[in-house]
């Protein structure tokens, strides 16, 4: 099978070709970038299209707003009508679980995507997603669309980048038992594989087989670097503190799932 990648300066894009690249099955995959690059590429000989490139990482104020949905929503619509066109029988979307808002709690198989009012990441992706299920409404066109939760592997941007460099200064832990849906590079590239060789159409939601607590993520990042960590039972009142402290724990110190039961195939909900 023949897949285009479009977003060559992308982790998830970038790492997902050097995956199919070590698998024992023969999976030809081309990247290229998404600026000019997917312009220049005939998609007609193409099984199927997965439009990995995004803005995500850029701080969300006014003036990087237009940036999230010219890159997230407009530039994935141009390049799903291109392989529309070309009649690429698939195209895979990587979205995001900002989708649906959500700081801390579970996410059902009953949760609707309400990005918050000032995500334009989670704004972007969803009316990207939008768009492309209008494109692929009672066509040939598969459409299958991606929200993983946090990923994590050896050079990960984003949040678990600065979570293992933040844990460099924290030898004592409060383990206050949250609960985080993660997924690794390499099961996300594994599942991209599933859903391009079984040529899956829908949204899914894949995620690794045990929640990671913060804790044990903390304690992991410091036993790599030799480091040792002392975890507390939970410490409301330290946990707080490190919340005002730094921001980011505030996140990383809460619960936030995909509960066991979502569906991660089927229907477009």
């Amino acid at each position: 099978m023949r897949v285009l990648v479009v977003g060559a300066a992308g982790y998830i894009g970038e790492k997902f070709a050097e995956y199919t690249r070590g698998a024992a099955d023969e999976m030809l995959v081309d990247i290229v970038d998404s600026y000019r690059g997917w312009k220049k590429v005939d998609f007609a000989p193409y099984d199927s299209v997965l439009f990995a490139a995004g803005i995500a990482h850029r701080k969300q104020n006014l003036v990087n707003k237009p940036l999230y949905f010219k890159v997230n929503r407009d530039l994935a619509v141009k390049v799903a009508k291109k392989a529309k066109d070309a009649k690429v029988p698939q195209f895979i979307y990587l979205s995001s679980m900002a989708v649906y808002g959500k700081k801390e709690g579970k996410i059902s198989e009953h949760s609707k995507p309400m990005p918050r009012h000032n995500d334009y990441y989670g704004q972007s992706k969803l009316q990207a997603e939008q768009e492309l299920k209008t494109l692929a409404k009672g066509s040939d066109f598969g459409l299958a669309i991606i929200r993983p939760p946090m990923v994590y592997g050896a050079g990960c941007p984003g949040r678990f980048q600065t979570l293992k460099k933040l844990s460099k200064f924290f030898p004592i832990v409060p383990d206050n038992r949250n609960k985080r849906s993660m997924i690794y590079i390499n099961k996300l590239s594994e599942f991209l594989c599933m859903v391009i060789k079984q040529k899956k159409e829908g949204v899914f939601c894949p995620q690794d087989e045990k929640y990671v607590s913060t804790a044990a993520l903390i304690r992991q990042f410091r036993r790599e670097n030799g480091k040792a960590t002392l975890v507390l039972p939970c410490l409301g009142w330290l946990v707080n503190l490190g919340k005002k402290i730094c921001p980011a724990l505030s996140t990383a110190y809460g619960t936030l799932v995909y509960e066991r039961k979502v569906k991660t195939e089927g229907e477009f909900g």
